[in-house]
């Protein structure tokens, strides 16, 4: 019997320090790691062979610049296989300062045609709508280091696989 108890005592605790982890694996889809991951704000310049394969908003740490922002989505990207990023909306989080990027996903279950099946920005809106006003985080502050963000940011991503022919 004081097996059971210790056994159970310790799955249990096993189990609560799940609930309590800041860090999250990743468990979607993803592609061999990518080298050459390239950026686009609009979603008719992506070529037709492109699939998308994750969902996800970025939480920037604050303070930061466009090229911190910029650098920081690219890795994540390429880790993940993706070779081209749709970047969304952005919105400041003037309530939050994150030490620390962060990235949740929210999907989908399998990958598919962007051209074909794209049907906008549909996830996250919990996330979304708590955050503050837009911000202008664009293709003008991409990559900018001089570009300055006093706030972290809620920035919207989508992860595409495409072929190179």
């Amino acid at each position: 019997m004081q097996k059971i108890k210790l056994f159970s005592l310790l799955f249990f605790a096993i189990f609560l320090s799940g609930c309590f982890s800041d860090t999250a694996t990743y468990e979607g889809i993803s592609y061999p790691q990518a080298t050459d991951s390239q950026f686009t704000f609009q979603g008719e310049t992506v070529p037709d062979d492109c699939r998308v394969f994750a969902h996800l908003m970025m939480n920037s740490k604050g303070p930061a610049t466009g090229k911190d922002i910029s650098t920081a989505m690219h890795t994540e990207a390429e880790s993940k296989g993706a070779n081209l990023v749709l970047i969304g909306m952005t919105r400041e989080m003037p309530d939050e300062q994150f030490e620390e990027n962060r990235f949740d996903y929210y999907g989908p279950e399998y990958d598919y045609s962007f051209q074909r099946t794209w049907l906008g920005w549909k996830f996250g809106f919990d996330e979304w709508d708590e955050a503050g006003s837009i911000s202008d985080l664009g293709s003008n502050s991409w990559g900018n280091g001089a570009a300055k963000f006093d706030n972290s940011l809620l920035i919207q991503a989508v992860f595409l696989h495409c072929d190179k022919k």
